[in-house]
């Protein structure tokens, strides 16, 4: 079977969904590939931060203006992915205040909102917070729902017109001398190949732009960086909570819905799929991050998990640290003589947007074509849906109702009729694919008493036509992974409970 489109997005992240969107409204045909499902990489690993640009700003003050800009972008176009909590960048003892000064002026010189806030201030703002704080200043962080984010791009670029084949990897291209003239692909579901011609070919994979690229026998030079990250199994902090030192690891708390995560490391990589979070990382993580909020100490963690940076080298080598968090758009034609490809890379979940626009750009230059821009003046769809967290705690306190069927996961209070709508409407190939469109099995439990009910409703619909226990099971050694580096304590004990559940009721 032959597919024919104009564009072809290989990649199905933030940054891929933002090019689909950008290309549709601009009446551009294209289809987006995925190897997996959507948000599955970097995408779906995030710190769910809203930069101001505030890390960046001493460092990187080009990552720091597109970070700010884009912050006002989005606030706009995907207010129901956004809680607007702020942030502070507090000082330790330990740090310098010279620092601060430094940080002061480079967000004066890099357009980002601060204000500077006593000990007493910081602490009426934030109770939880080290009384051995110096000072702190205000900056307009928030917190972010990518998986949100990225399907709003995505509902809104099928609306117009956009394609996208979920599960299907890129194989081998057909080349053409200096020219791709269609890429091979494989339903990873059920084996079907097929040949996609398209005259131009976007490789928006992040982490695994290389191994795209090796297809085409290219290369570009880019370090992988892994970020391990931690959740608390409770709320801790109202706003984003940032070190005021330079980059390091644990110097950063994101409030995200009804938890906390803590983060980040910044560990060379060589592996983009097969890898872990150690057990050094999460003491490091605990000890960093406890210094600017005690009572982390003491607070059970629900998940580890990580992501891997793709960090462009921008001419130079040195830490991860050092490298910038901006981004690069790679026109092979020039670069390498192959002219019908782009790369698109680095950059953060709050530059998506401008690095879509970037690219979109290129190709209409490309094609001859002046269609501008319009994903900084409309909406994505849902804008004007509330999904804040005070609207789901007042829904969480009204009397129980049964209109929407039974409760499939009592952490988060997903009723069955939620899923089922979300199977109704969209044609999901694997279990991870509705976890990533609900908040099901992101709760205390972690999945360990509501994917068993899940599976149970895909049964009664008959929509499982594989094998569940093997489905079930693969989830579980996958939710392992996240839960093995903090199980200690109280969540050791639960971990043992689900382990007897599942091994007396599914004989595993």
């Amino acid at each position: 079977m032959d597919i024919q489109t104009e564009v072809l997005i290989v990649g199905g992240g933030a940054t891929g969904g933002g090019i689909a969107r950008d290309l549709s409204l601009r009446g551009i045909p294209c289809i987006l590939i995925e190897k997996g499902d959507l948000t599955s990489g970097a995408s779906g690993r995030n710190h769910g931060l809203l930069h101001s640009g505030g890390r960046y700003a001493v460092s990187d003050p080009e990552a720091a203006r597109e970070c700010i800009s884009e912050n006002k972008f989005l606030r706009r176009i995907a207010s129901h992915c956004i809680e607007e909590t702020g942030g502070l960048f507090i000082s330790l003892p330990e740090d310098s205040l010279d620092f601060r000064d430094r940080f002061l002026q480079a967000c004066e010189k890099t357009g980002i909102p601060t204000t500077p806030l006593s000990r007493d201030e910081a602490l009426e703002l934030e109770p939880e917070l080290t009384p051995d704080l110096l000072s702190a200043v205000k900056v307009p962080d928030g917190a972010i729902n990518p998986f949100e984010l990225v399907l709003g791009n995505v509902k809104d670029a099928e609306k117009h017109g956009a394609k996208f084949i979920l599960h299907t990897e890129v194989t081998s291209l057909l080349m053409d001398g200096g020219k791709i003239k269609g890429a091979w692909a494989k339903d990873l579901i059920n084996g079907e190949e097929y040949l996609i011609h398209a005259p131009y070919l976007v490789n928006a994979t992040g982490a695994w732009a290389n191994q795209f690229l090796k297809l085409a026998d290219l290369h570009i030079d880019l370090a992988l960086s892994k970020g391990s990250m931690l959740i608390t199994n409770q709320r801790l902090n109202h706003r984003v909570i940032n070190r005021c030192r330079p980059s390091s690891d644990g110097d950063i708390i994101v409030p995200n819905d009804t938890v906390s995560i803590l983060g980040t490391t910044s560990v060379r990589s060589e592996e983009v799929e097969s890898f872990e979070v150690t057990p050094s990382e999460v003491a490091l993580l605990i000890k960093e991050t406890g210094k600017m909020v005690p009572a982390i100490r003491g607070t059970r963690l629900i998940r580890a998990y990580a992501g891997i940076r793709p960090l462009f080298q921008f001419g130079g080598k040195g830490g991860d640290r050092e490298i910038s968090r901006g981004f690069t758009l790679i026109d092979h034609g020039k670069r390498d003589g192959l002219q019908n490809l782009i790369t698109i890379t680095g950059g953060k979940l709050v530059t998506y947007r401008l690095m879509a626009e970037k690219t979109s750009a290129l190709i209409c230059q490309k094609m001859g074509i002046d269609v501008p821009c319009s994903t900084h003046l409309k909406p994505l769809p849902g804008v004007s849906e509330s999904l804040k967290l005070k609207d789901r705690l007042k829904k969480i306190g009204q009397p129980f109702s049964a209109d929407g069927g039974e409760i499939l996961c009592d952490c988060e209070l997903i009723r069955r009729g939620e899923v089922e709508g979300i199977l109704k409407e969209e044609k999901l190939k694997a279990l991870q694919d509705i976890l990533h469109r609900t908040r099901l099995a992101k709760g205390t439990c972690q999945g360990g008493f509501c994917v068993y009910r899940l599976l149970g409703v895909l049964h009664d619909l008959k929509m499982m036509e594989k094998d569940s226990n093997k489905i079930l099971k693969g989830f579980l050694e996958e939710r392992w992974k996240g839960i093995r580096p903090v199980l200690w304590g109280t969540s050791l004990k639960e971990e043992e409970l689900i382990e007897n559940i599942y091994k007396g009721i599914f004989n595993f």
